[in-house]
């Protein structure tokens, strides 16, 4: 069966990694005869870096050079980490922080970028998650962690921009749900009852595919 793959999605300071490590934690243990791939994008590879050093600059840099850099990241990732996995015999779950969800809120959505230049450019990534949940938390509990961060600059975690991803997020359009199969996770209680939330969910989409 192809592989199942799972979306984190939420803004900066979410808590999507913490989440997608316990969710990987939680199901191994319930599902000893299925393989689980933990991923995230940006990528940690060539790709990866780059978007990073984008992202750190003090330079005026457009939303179209933005949606460049990770379109490039998420085809890479696709044709590298989901593609075989999907080709594979074997039973697996993909549990992947971010997915094109993002790239359409940032870069078109928030940059302003065009939405349909952006789904072009991204057009052969056929990464569309089978599930992707989306963290709602509210923007003082997002400022309080981004503060709490001690980092370099990163231009999509001040305010003004974390302003913007909580809304953007919060009211996502009926066909972005649709497409992407949203299901919204109330993210301001402990991860752990989070990830067991998510886990339920995850377990029925297991059940059906590979029992």
């Amino acid at each position: 069966m192809p592989a199942l793959i799972v979306a984190i999605e939420g803004p900066d300071f979410s808590g999507k990694s913490t989440i997608a490590n316990l969710l990987v934690e939680i199901l191994r243990k319930k599902n000893k005869n299925i393989l689980f791939k933990r991923t995230s994008i940006p990528s940690t590879l060539v790709t990866g870096f780059f978007t990073k050093i984008l992202r750190n600059s003090a330079d005026p840099i457009s939303s179209q050079v933005f949606a460049l850099a990770y379109a490039t990241d998420h085809l890479h990732q696709y044709e590298n980490v989901i593609k075989p996995l999907k080709e594979s015999k074997k039973n697996y779950v993909v549990i992947q922080e971010r997915c094109l969800l993002c790239t359409i809120l940032y870069q078109s959505l928030i940059g302003r970028a065009d939405i349909n230049w952006v789904r072009e450019i991204n057009r052969y990534t056929k990464n569309i998650p089978d599930l992707t949940f989306v963290l709602r938390i509210n923007l003082d509990e997002i400022l309080k962690r981004g503060s709490l961060e001690k980092k370099d600059f990163d231009r999509f975690e001040v305010k003004k921009h974390l302003e913007e991803e909580v809304k953007a997020y919060n009211n996502l359009s009926k066909q972005l749900v649709k497409e992407f199969n949203v299901k919204y996770i109330d993210a301001d209680t402990d991860p752990e009852s989070i990830a067991e939330k998510c886990s339920e969910i995850i377990q029925k989409e297991i059940d059906k595919r590979f029992r």
